[in-house]
């Protein structure tokens, strides 16, 4: 029996040094998975550092990517406007994180952030993990140990594998995501109603309304992040203004109790954190035949439409408020 415990663990021993060696010797090596993140990234910061004087960051995963005119609050607002929405798979803690590396003092962050996000309390999932090990090593350096053990312990074997075999790490230059359909803002491009495959139609015809109210009963939530990110802000001088997300309108959150309660106290729960929110989410819930692919991101037509509306509602702040 003593032999029998000493080879099991041996074998733990083994297979954990093991796994340890996969991991340093995997990190910074791309994976197809994560490379049009990373394109899309690449050139929305590399949009911003060209931008001089005080700027208008967008911060949001992808309903702001195809939901945002930024040439629209661009010329409204009379400064650079660049559009910082990728992906809002890779979380909160990411893309505050991210957005904190690209701000320079006395800019505006102007949040369209999706509902999940502020209901993400923080566990890394396998896109950010899959993200950060295949090409943010500042990001991974800055977890310190136990962050980077939880990412490792995250990471699946398929993904252990692949991120080992070094495989060519080509630009993506086809499909709908990635940097080759950005503009120089960083606004998604070719989200026409004749640029709709079956498939995008598809997609959004099965889409289901989301528990947003239940989940925000019955989770921690992001909402200590973000009170630290309103400090954050404070302290560099730049301004917060959250807005609604883009959503694709269901009954239900008009007559689901839970949903009712969340989307009309959302504006008051991040007032209390420091961050100002205009506007109503339900008044930017939207029809299906508004949406391209998913219920988060608009077709073109769509996308000023609503950006128009979000014009409007930045000139209900007193003349006053930062920047604007």
């Amino acid at each position: 029996m003593k032999k029998f415990w000493i080879s099991v663990a041996s074998i733990f021993l083994i297979g954990s040094v093991s796994w340890i060696i996969g991991i340093k010797y995997q990190l910074g090596s791309g994976t197809a998975s994560s490379r049009w993140v990373f394109d899309a990234y690449q050139h929305k910061i590399h949009a911003a550092q060209q931008a001089s004087g005080p700027r208008v960051l967008i911060v949001a995963g992808s309903n702001a990517l195809f939901g945002i005119d930024s040439g629209m609050l661009e010329q409204d607002w009379q400064r650079p406007v660049i559009n910082l929405g990728v992906n809002a798979g890779l979380g909160l803690p990411y893309i505050l994180d991210l957005s904190k590396r690209v701000a320079r003092r006395g800019d505006i962050i102007l949040m369209p952030m999706e509902y999940a996000l502020y209901l993400d309390e923080g566990k890394a999932n396998a896109q950010v993990i899959d993200y950060v090990m295949a090409r943010d090593l500042d990001y991974w350096r800055s977890l310190g140990r136990g962050g980077q053990l939880k990412f490792a312990t995250g990471l699946s074997a398929e993904r252990l594998l692949n991120g080992l075999r070094h495989l060519p790490d080509a630009p993506v230059t086809s499909g709908t995501y990635g940097a080759h359909h950005l503009d120089a803002r960083g606004d998604q491009t070719h989200t026409s109603p004749a640029e709709r495959t079956p498939g995008d139609i598809a997609a959004v015809k099965a889409v289901k309304a989301w528990n947003y109210g239940h989940r925000a009963n019955t989770e921690t939530g992001g909402w200590n992040s973000i009170a630290d990110y309103a400090l954050w802000a404070k302290s560099q001088q730049i301004c917060l203004i959250a807005v609604p997300t883009v959503l694709l309108h269901h009954a239900k959150y008009d007559t689901d109790a839970e949903d009712q309660l969340f989307y009309t106290q959302l504006p008051d729960h991040l007032k209390q954190l420091g961050v100002e929110f205009l506007g109503k989410p339900q008044d930017f819930m939207y029809p299906a035949s508004w949406f391209f692919d998913t219920d988060h991101h608009l077709q073109d037509w769509a996308r000023a439409k609503h950006t128009a509306r979000l014009i409007q509602l930045l000139h209900t702040r007193p003349q006053t408020a930062c920047g604007h």
